[in-house]
């Protein structure tokens, strides 16, 4: 049942990291409805490790540009992450311990789904990323720390950024994978140590590696169909799920009381 479960968990987080729906809002809703334990935030981040390694292997390319070629984009990739790795570290437990609740989920799907809506409608998507300055990434980095929000979505956040500095579609969507290797190993790697300092009575290690190679899997599918989509499509069906999933969350919430 261990085993069944966190395939389950490992699917999830695989396919929803890189959609802008929210792969922790997905995590949460799921152990809720159908009335699994809550592994814990360090459990959730640790299998987050298995998308980095799918993005990293799909990206490699663009990897070895940015180490060789590109110095310039490595160190706006950095300086976007600054922001999420200091308010990460002091803001992570207030995080597990006040957003995690279904309500408080379905308002933030909801608002920021039209924040996302309004700021893609808006922008004029005429930039690439080989024009992207420092400015840029500050208010790219800034906007991923909403993603401290469960609902938010990190992916939603940086493209949301991206798109207010009217970057291109995919453009938008390649930063933001690119963002999400240090952002998301330094997060993935402390909840890793976190557990083996530590270790849970609520999962085994076995189980926690076999989560982190089916969100390894689900993750590589989810970061080419994303790359993919968002060079001929917007992102209003994203938006259109996040209202009604949002939506759903928040009567359900109100009829379980």
């Amino acid at each position: 049942m261990e085993a069944l479960r966190i395939i389950i968990l490992g699917i999830i987080q695989g396919l929803t990291e890189f959609i802008p729906i929210s792969s922790s809002a997905h995590l949460i809703v799921v152990r809720e409805l159908l009335h699994w334990e809550d592994l814990g935030l360090s459990f959730d981040m640790a299998i987050h490790l298995g998308t980095l390694l799918a993005l990293i292997i799909y990206m490699r390319r663009d990897w070895y540009e940015v180490l060789t070629r590109k110095r310039y984009l490595l160190f706006l990739v950095i300086l976007a992450t600054i922001p999420g790795a200091i308010f990460g570290l002091f803001l992570e437990g207030i995080a597990e311990a006040y957003f995690r609740s279904l309500p408080f989920i379905g308002i933030a799907m909801s608002i920021f789904g039209i924040v996302l809506f309004t700021v893609d409608r808006l922008s004029r998507h005429n930039r690439s990323l080989e024009n992207m300055q420092v400015k840029d990434a500050i208010i790219i980095g800034l906007s991923q720390v909403l993603a401290l929000i469960p609902g938010v979505s990190r992916s939603g956040a940086t493209l949301t950024g991206a798109f207010l500095c009217n970057f291109r579609r995919s453009d938008s969507a390649r930063f933001s994978f690119l963002l999400s290797v240090p952002i998301i190993g330094g997060a993935g790697l402390v909840s890793l140590l976190k557990i083996v300092r530590e270790p849970s009575s609520l999962f085994s290690v076995s189980g926690l590696f076999l989560g982190i190679i089916t969100s390894f899997i689900f993750g590589y599918i989810a970061v080419h169909f994303m790359l993919n989509y968002l060079r001929r499509h917007n992102t209003n069906i994203f938006v259109y799920y996040r209202l009604i999933m949002g939506l759903f969350l928040i009567i359900f919430s109100l009829i379980k009381g």
